[in-house]
C-alpha cells in the first residue's frame, strides 16, 4: 500500500494524481508497482497463507495480484511460495486504468468468494459482475442486503465458513 504524500491518503495504486476512483478510467497507475513489492515481500517473510481476502479497492487489488501470482507475471515471475488456495473478494470490480487491461487478457482459476451488497452505492453490483469473465470457473458469489462493507451478519459467516473450511486442513486444527 503507498501513501500520497499531497493528499496524506493510502492506497494501492492512484487513477490520478490527486487520488483514487473506481469509476475513474485513465492511464495513471502511480503505486500499482511497489504495492505488488511490498505484499510479495510480505507473504516471503510471512507465509505461507492459504488464502486472502481484499475489499473494494483492496480486491481489486487482490484480482490483478491472484492473476499475476498465478501467471508469474511481472516481479512474480520468479515466484517459488507455495501458492495461495482462495481468495475472498468484497465489492471487487476491474480496475479502469488502461496500464492494467493487458493483466486482465489471462484469466484465474483461483477459487474465490465474491461478496457484493445489493445497495453497495460506491462499487455497483454491476461493477463486480464484469469481473465474473476474468474466471475460469464460476466463482462463488455472496449477495447480502447492505451497502459498501464487509457484511458479518450469521448469513455472512456461515458463506465465509463454508467456503473457507472446503480449503483448511482440518487434522492441523
Amino acid at each position: 500500500m503507498v501513501e500520497n504524500s499531497t493528499a496524506n491518503d493510502c492506497a494501492w495504486w492512484f487513477s490520478n494524481p490527486q487520488g483514487f476512483s473506481a469509476q475513474e478510467y485513465s492511464d495513471y497507475d502511480a503505486g500499482l508497482r511497489e504495492s505488488l513489492a511490498i505484499v510479495k515481500k510480505h507473504m516471503e517473510e510471512e507465509g505461507p497463507f492459504d488464502g486472502i481476502i481484499g475489499f473494494s479497492q483492496g480486491a481489486a487489488f487482490l484480482l490483478i495480484l491472484q492473476i499475476i501470482m498465478e501467471h508469474k507475471l511481472y516481479d512474480f515471475s520468479d515466484w517459488n511460495m507455495k501458492p495461495i488456495k482462495f481468495t475472498v473478494l468484497v465489492a471487487p470490480f476491474l480496475s479502469r486504468c488502461s496500464l492494467h487491461k493487458n493483466i486482465y487478457a489471462y484469466k484465474s482459476t483461483m477459487p474465490s468468494l465474491i461478496v457484493c451488497g445489493k445497495t453497495d452505492s460506491v462499487i455497483s453490483r454491476e461493477m463486480t459482475d464484469e469481473i465474473l469473465d476474468i474466471f475460469l470457473s464460476k466463482p462463488q458469489v455472496f449477495l447480502h442486503d447492505g451497502g459498501h462493507y464487509i457484511p458479518t451478519h450469521g448469513e455472512a459467516k456461515q458463506a465465509y465458513t463454508d467456503f473457507i473450511s472446503s480449503f483448511i486442513d482440518q487434522k492441523k486444527l
